[in-house]
């Protein structure tokens, strides 16, 4: 969720349970003024009636102006001196609906009998003039929040402009380009904010630099010794004049030379992708390339007696990447596939719509399943192995924005690859 977003749906939170809140306590204030409002416009009758109370028994009056309806009946013994207010329901004969009175019934003295009057007077005017009044007061709220959320995003806009603005460029900031330039905003935060940017991306495009420089060089400088002693090992393995245990030892040189040889090629091609220097893409046919390899590994199947279960006939997959880097890429998967097989088991070759699928048998990992893409690991029960070609898969895909997972089930490794459309 967007800061601008999130701040305004806060404040309109807020506001609302606020206002919620106050709108029930000003509905309860307003309906108690009209209440003490009707009580004292009651009181007042009620002297008027007492002062012609012997009028109304004599039938005289009929009622007095400020009031509905008049009840005067005898007292009940026990009945209090005091004046009670109430609220009670009474049929309106204009209409024929039940409204609501508000009454206030008192004790009466005429010759010598006592006397139970009660005064009613209707709410609806009052209850009417609270509904509209709390509906205008309803009205005002809604149209203040609506003015609070739209001043709200104008305000923020404006004062976070030179945020959003920094922001957009550290989403297109690279490092092999030059550092940012991120002007000055009139905001002082904003302004040590872009300083402390500018600084950090001034020192990560001179550290990515000094870096690149060193791997490059290092990878350079390595090949042209490494090529030397292995040249000068081999010349050494065809002379006659040297005994098995000088043998031995010059084939162990010769092996972890190639070893390091292979070491140091595949660190470059993964620093090289790492520093995006594949920029050449075509379109290639999928079935077609996985057919390529598995002919050019066929005597390395054969030898392990594995078989190889084909399921992308008739299927078209078209991946859009570097030539050289789909090879790697196909490559890695089923040379993994044969090397972590078993004796006499079986790979399962799959081209599905938008994605590709290697499977082969064999045992569980021996390590942690999250670590299976990570760097130099490995079964350490498998010897000639760097532990780099899966992480060289991931860089790849990662690279091209290509999806890919590992599951095991049923003594079956499973790599997914998903492409994306």
């Amino acid at each position: 969720m967007k800061l601008l977003t999130k701040t305004t749906l806060y404040i309109a939170t807020l506001s609302l349970f606020l206002f919620f809140f106050m709108g029930i306590i000003f509905f309860q204030v307003l309906k108690n003024m009209s209440i003490s409002e009707l009580n004292r416009e009651l009181s007042r009758t009620k002297e008027v009636v007492v002062d012609v109370f012997p009028h109304f028994l004599g039938g005289q009056l009929k009622g007095l102006p400020g009031i509905d309806s008049i009840s005067i009946k005898l007292a009940w013994p026990g009945m209090e001196a005091s004046d009670q207010f109430g609220d009670t329901l009474m049929l309106e004969p204009m209409t024929n609906q039940y409204m609501t009175f508000r009454y206030i019934q008192f004790r009466s003295e005429h010759g010598n009998v006592a006397y139970a009057i009660k005064l009613f007077k209707s709410t609806t005017p009052a209850d009417k003039l609270v509904e509209q009044v709390t509906l205008m007061m309803t009205m005002m709220v809604i149209l203040f929040l609506a003015g609070i959320f739209f001043l709200n995003r104008f305000i923020f806009a404006n004062l976070w402009k030179d945020f959003f603005g920094a922001l957009e460029k550290l989403k297109q900031f690279d490092t092999v380009k030059e550092p940012l330039k991120l002007g000055d905003p009139d905001v002082e935060e904003f302004i040590e904010l872009n300083r402390v940017l500018e600084r950090m991306s001034l020192r990560l495009c001179s550290d990515y630099r000094e870096l690149r420089e060193y791997t490059d060089h290092t990878t350079h400088e390595l090949q042209t010794p490494l090529a030397v002693i292995k040249t000068k090992t081999e010349l050494l393995m065809q002379s006659t004049n040297l005994g098995s245990k000088e043998m031995q030892l010059l084939q162990s040189i010769n092996t972890s030379t190639n070893h390091l040889s292979r070491l140091n090629s595949t660190l470059a091609l993964i620093t090289r992708i790492e520093n995006q220097q594949f920029t050449q893409k075509l379109k290639i046919n999928l079935k077609e390339l996985l057919d390529k390899h598995l002919g050019m590994l066929h005597e390395l199947v054969e030898l392990r007696n594995i078989v190889v279960e084909r399921r992308c006939e008739g299927k078209k997959q078209f991946i859009t990447m570097d030539n050289g880097l789909a090879d790697i890429l196909v490559t890695n998967l089923l040379n993994n596939a044969i090397v972590h097989n078993v004796e006499g088991g079986k790979i399962i070759v799959e081209v599905a719509d938008g994605a590709l699928c290697i499977s082969n048998n064999g045992p569980a990992l021996s390590f942690n399943e999250q670590d299976l893409f990570k760097r130099f690991v490995r079964d350490t029960k498998r010897t000639g192995n760097f532990g780099l070609g899966l992480s060289l898969v991931k860089k790849i895909c990662d690279y091209y924005g290509f999806r890919i997972s590992y599951t095991y089930e049923m003594d079956l490794h499973l790599f997914r690859i998903i492409f994306p459309k």
